[in-house]
């Protein structure tokens, strides 16, 4: 797929296999049901059945294949009809309305159809399970693919949710924002663990799962991740706007048991969407607006675990009306608070896990600190967050006690802070200057094997270019200059890139692609030419004014992860010299696109990225064995000397 020039981006490249997959999938589960049903008929007409077009390896390529797609396939499923009572139908459909062909080579097309077809048999159970795992990290990676990370949340803490609301076989489950399904697949697994044992049983739990996606590409995801989850027809995974209706329509039909979910935060709803709700609660805040609706939704004892940003914690007007209300109607008996590096590089907000209970008032809420196991500063995409690490807070969960992460807080207190959640830990400040000096030994003790062992792995893939040319860098990338003044940005859902190390947000986006992100003015103000860092920044974000983004023509020629590791590294070298002026010294869009690159063949540079990702992590671990070490100095000294030291000034 990445040597196809009409498919932009790892986003685009999930949404094009995930089509694909979803029709292989369909067609094996077909053979399943023809050998089951002597009646069955497939709502797909003939020619659109996975087996007629794609299951040869010879058959249909090149300019007729893309043409059968394009011009008849698409529209023909985009438009399908379902005859009375024809549930798989309305399924297909609703997963092509707003699918897309991307590709733009039929001979490319024709390998990775052959791929899918040869790969997988998903009638045999061993390899369906096998493919679930692939699958489960094809929307694991989405959290690297731009935009898309928005929609899926880390199976860990999925999982933990599920596991702590604890759904079961009878009861109706709901994710109202159900991105590409985690939520809803880790409460199938769940109950069927616990409760199904008959083919009754089965159908009921087939019938209990409820899911809703505004957006077409996760919804798709959804409906295929369903079907491998052995959700037959997935009529319930609606693709629609949960917000879109008026609050008073979730009458008591339509409420539910049970609601898991990570509805979208830092978003702004369009307008209108505020109307559907009470004049106390109208908000254009989308996580804000979502809590009301999960109470609306929920049946008297129905049980919520929702993932909420520290901004719902918090804040006066509407943002306290909608808090009071929830600890007037629910009773919210924990709050688990996340480090903000959990959904990392999507979102690096703070976060909390917040479990509810409607139909009584909240007299006390128990919150949890979870922290970054031992070792790590912060989770990220080579570390990141475990079930495991949710180990500590279950064995705590059914036998509560105060300690140095937990504490409680009675609904008094909260009232007196004007229903503020966003309470930290009164023990943690005194025990933050408190830490042990073994267990700064410990943490470096750990790094030293980590460094040795990271140090083993960069030997390992180390190599020398096999081919290489010199290009300027207007030759393979477009050069666009940021658009934001960075003092009057709207923080909102996407990140905006600055000159500095950390990203602000902003709630527009200018760009939704794989960027080198350069700065157009000097770091160290008049005079003197210099540029602190150069930024890799991909899927959906703002550039701030001082900034100029290049984005590469073509990614199968250049990646640009690799045009950052380079221009980064030799900025001094290759960037820095072409800056120009004597007080105000600046970079212009014409220079950038003279900088000098060394061009090695796409394969090197994957090798490159590769093993510079390992050369940082090795730096971030040194970096932190260094700020322990300062630490463990002064906790030595501290623990010898301290008390003696008070004593004496006291």
């Amino acid at each position: 797929m990445r040597k196809d020039v009409g498919v932009d981006g790892d986003a685009q490249r999930l949404s094009q296999l995930a089509w694909m997959l979803f029709l292989k999938i369909f067609d094996d589960r077909e053979s399943e049901w023809e050998l089951l049903q002597d009646s069955y008929v497939s709502p797909l007409p003939e020619q659109y059945r996975w087996r007629n077009w794609a299951a040869h390896a010879e058959g249909m390529t090149g300019e007729a294949l893309k043409q059968f797609l394009d011009s008849n396939m698409f529209p023909a499923l985009q438009k399908l009809e379902a005859k009375a009572g024809d549930q798989r139908a309305y399924v297909i459909r609703s997963v092509f309305e707003d699918a897309y062909n991307y590709m733009k080579s039929g001979q490319l097309i024709r390998q990775v159809v052959n791929k899918i077809q040869a790969g997988i048999d998903f009638n045999k159970a061993q390899e369906r399970h096998l493919f679930g795992d692939v699958y489960e990290q094809l929307l694991r990676d989405l959290q690297a693919a731009g935009n898309a990370g928005e929609f899926y949340t880390p199976r860990a803490v999925t999982e933990f949710m599920v596991r702590m609301v604890n759904p079961r076989l009878g009861e109706k489950i709901m994710d109202p924002a159900c991105g590409t399904g985690g939520f809803l697949t880790c409460s199938i697994e769940h109950i069927r663990k616990q409760d199904v044992k008959t083919v009754e049983d089965e159908v009921s739990l087939q019938a209990s799962i409820l899911g809703i996606e505004k957006k077409p590409m996760p919804h798709l995801l959804c409906t295929t991740n369903m079907i491998l989850h052995g959700i037959d027809v997935p009529i319930n995974i609606r693709h629609d706007n949960t917000l879109s209706y008026p609050l008073i329509s979730w009458g008591p039909k339509q409420r539910v048991d049970v609601i898991v979910t990570n509805p979208p935060f830092g978003g702004v709803e369009e307008d209108g969407v505020e109307t559907n709700f009470p004049a106390a609660f109208r908000t254009r805040e989308t996580a804000d607006l979502f809590l009301v609706l999960i109470m609306q939704m929920l049946k008297d004892g129905g049980r919520a675990a929702i993932v909420l940003p520290d901004g719902s914690l918090t804040g006066d007007g509407v943002k306290q009306r909608v808090r009071q209300k929830l600890l007037e109607d629910c009773n919210v008996d924990t709050i688990i608070r996340l480090p903000n590096s959990v959904f990392k590089p999507y979102a690096t907000v703070a976060t909390n896990l917040v479990f509810f209970t409607k139909g009584s008032p909240t007299k006390e809420i128990w919150y949890y600190q979870h922290d970054c196991p031992p070792g790590i500063k912060a989770y990220s995409k080579t570390n990141p967050i475990d079930l495991k690490d949710f180990d500590a807070v279950q064995q705590w969960w059914n036998n509560r006690a105060e300690s140095k992460c937990s504490w409680r807080v009675s609904i008094e207190e909260i009232r007196a802070r004007q229903f503020d959640l966003d309470i930290k830990n009164p023990v943690r400040t005194k025990a933050a200057s408190a830490t042990a000096a073994k267990d700064y030994i410990d943490a470096i003790n750990i790094d030293l094997k980590d460094i040795s062992a990271e140090i083993e792995k960069i030997f390992m893939t180390y190599f020398t270019l096999s081919e290489y040319k010199f290009v300027e860098l207007g030759d393979i990338c477009r050069v666009e200059k940021g658009q934001i003044g960075i003092t009057k940005a709207t923080p909102g859902g996407y990140p905006l890139v600055t000159t500095g190390e950390a990203r602000k947000s902003h709630n527009e986006y200018q760009f939704d692609c794989e960027a080198v992100c350069i700065p157009l003015v000097s770091s160290t103000g008049h005079g003197h030419a210099s540029i602190k860092r150069i930024h890799y920044q991909s899927g959906k974000f703002a550039l701030g004014n001082i900034l100029a983004a290049a984005i590469p023509f073509d990614d199968s020629v250049v990646s640009a992860k690799f045009l950052y590791f380079y221009l980064n590294n030799f900025k001094d070298d290759v960037v820095v010299p072409l800056m120009k002026g004597m007080a105000n010294v600046t970079l212009s869009t014409g220079s950038i696109k003279q900088i000098k690159v060394i061009l090695p063949s796409m394969d090197d540079q994957e090798r490159l990225v590769t093993l510079m990702d390992k050369c940082e992590k090795l730096r971030d671990t040194l970096l932190k064995s260094m700020t322990d070490a300062e630490s463990m100095i002064k906790a030595v000294l501290s623990e010898i000397i301290g008390t003696k030291w008070m004593e004496s000034i006291q």
